[in-house]
Protein backbone atom coordinates (compact mmCIF):
# COMPACT_ATOMS: atom_id res chain seq x y z
CA UNK A 1 0.00 0.00 0.00
CA UNK A 2 2.82 2.37 0.83
CA UNK A 3 4.42 1.67 -2.55
CA UNK A 4 1.14 2.43 -4.30
CA UNK A 5 0.71 5.76 -2.52
CA UNK A 6 4.30 6.74 -3.38
CA UNK A 7 3.70 5.84 -7.02
CA UNK A 8 0.49 7.87 -7.09
CA UNK A 9 2.29 10.79 -5.47
CA UNK A 10 5.06 10.67 -8.06
CA UNK A 11 2.54 10.45 -10.88
CA UNK A 12 0.69 13.49 -9.53
CA UNK A 13 3.89 15.53 -9.40
CA UNK A 14 4.86 14.50 -12.91
CA UNK A 15 1.37 15.28 -14.20
CA UNK A 16 1.76 18.93 -13.20
CA UNK A 17 -0.81 19.02 -10.42
CA UNK A 18 -1.29 22.41 -8.87
CA UNK A 19 -0.25 23.13 -5.31
CA UNK A 20 -2.04 25.42 -2.89
CA UNK A 21 0.40 28.18 -3.86
CA UNK A 22 -0.54 27.72 -7.53
CA UNK A 23 -4.23 28.01 -6.64
CA UNK A 24 -3.49 31.17 -4.67
CA UNK A 25 -1.54 32.67 -7.59
CA UNK A 26 -4.30 31.94 -10.09
CA UNK A 27 -6.91 33.24 -7.65
CA UNK A 28 -4.91 36.46 -7.34
CA UNK A 29 -4.70 36.73 -11.15
CA UNK A 30 -8.46 36.32 -11.44
CA UNK A 31 -9.09 38.90 -8.70
CA UNK A 32 -6.74 41.40 -10.37
CA UNK A 33 -8.38 41.04 -13.77
CA UNK A 34 -11.87 41.16 -12.23
CA UNK A 35 -10.99 44.47 -10.57
CA UNK A 36 -10.01 45.96 -13.97
CA UNK A 37 -13.14 44.84 -15.84
CA UNK A 38 -15.53 47.73 -14.96
CA UNK A 39 -12.98 50.43 -15.82
CA UNK A 40 -11.94 48.74 -19.06
CA UNK A 41 -15.56 48.25 -20.11
CA UNK A 42 -16.26 51.94 -19.54
CA UNK A 43 -13.04 52.97 -21.29
CA UNK A 44 -14.04 50.94 -24.37
CA UNK A 45 -17.42 52.71 -24.44
CA UNK A 46 -19.46 49.58 -23.85
CA UNK A 47 -22.93 50.20 -22.47
CA UNK A 48 -25.54 47.62 -21.58
CA UNK A 49 -24.86 43.95 -21.14
CA UNK A 50 -21.56 42.33 -22.06
CA UNK A 51 -20.03 38.90 -21.71
CA UNK A 52 -16.59 38.13 -20.30
CA UNK A 53 -15.21 34.61 -20.67
CA UNK A 54 -12.25 33.10 -18.86
CA UNK A 55 -9.55 31.18 -20.67
CA UNK A 56 -6.76 29.24 -19.00
CA UNK A 57 -3.55 28.95 -20.97
CA UNK A 58 -1.45 26.00 -19.94
CA UNK A 59 -2.04 23.83 -16.91
CA UNK A 60 -0.49 23.17 -13.56
CA UNK A 61 1.99 25.60 -12.08
CA UNK A 62 2.47 27.50 -15.35
CA UNK A 63 -1.19 28.26 -16.02
CA UNK A 64 -2.14 31.80 -17.01
CA UNK A 65 -5.62 33.32 -16.83
CA UNK A 66 -7.01 35.46 -19.64
CA UNK A 67 -10.32 37.30 -19.65
CA UNK A 68 -11.94 37.93 -23.03
CA UNK A 69 -14.81 40.29 -23.77
CA UNK A 70 -17.05 38.83 -26.47
CA UNK A 71 -18.66 40.70 -29.30
CA UNK A 72 -22.44 40.89 -29.02
CA UNK A 73 -25.54 43.07 -29.42
CA UNK A 74 -24.08 45.85 -27.24
CA UNK A 75 -20.40 45.26 -28.05
CA UNK A 76 -18.62 45.83 -31.37
CA UNK A 77 -15.55 43.83 -32.35
CA UNK A 78 -13.36 46.91 -31.81
CA UNK A 79 -14.82 47.53 -28.34
CA UNK A 80 -14.35 43.88 -27.40
CA UNK A 81 -10.73 43.94 -28.54
CA UNK A 82 -9.99 47.18 -26.68
CA UNK A 83 -11.61 45.99 -23.45
CA UNK A 84 -9.89 42.57 -23.64
CA UNK A 85 -6.50 44.18 -24.13
CA UNK A 86 -7.10 46.57 -21.22
CA UNK A 87 -8.24 43.79 -18.87
CA UNK A 88 -5.31 41.46 -19.59
CA UNK A 89 -2.50 44.02 -19.22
Amino acid sequence: MKLLSMALGAAAVLAGCMTAADHDRIGAQIAATDARIPGCIAEAGITGQYRVVTEFLGHGAGATVLRNVQQGPNVTAAQAAQATTCINV
